[in-house]
């Protein structure tokens, strides 16, 4: 039973490892790029994405890249990332634009009843 127990869990170990993009690698509850992905990635694949910084946790300064695919890191100084970063920011902004006029009363201000 406990050796069955312990397959279990490196089964799982090994599932999730793979799961994880080159170079992405997940410390004490943080994940982090160790190394820049080779590769293009299109704006349209990019789901969202997150500015790593580094520190203590984190080595190297990145962008990490949630594609429908895979996970990336990009290297902030290159001019295709900075590129492909304001395309994206540019259709977050659009997108809330976009949203704000679908639900104009989210961003009325609540007006207090007549006593």
């Amino acid at each position: 039973m406990y050796l069955q127990s312990v397959a279990v869990i490196c089964l799982i170990a090994v599932f999730l490892g793979s799961l994880e993009g080159k170079g992405v690698q997940m410390q004490r509850d943080v994940q982090c790029c160790m190394q820049y992905s080779e590769g293009k990635v299109r704006t349209k694949d990019v789901l969202r994405f997150e500015e790593q910084t580094e520190g203590p946790d984190c080595s190297i300064q990145a962008v990490i890249l949630y594609t429908k695919r895979a996970v990336k890191c990009a290297d902030p100084r290159d001019r295709k990332v900075q590129r492909l970063l304001r395309k994206l920011r540019q259709r977050q902004a659009e997108k809330a634009h976009r949203t704000m006029w679908l639900h104009p009363h989210i961003n009325l201000p609540v007006m207090a009843e007549p006593k």
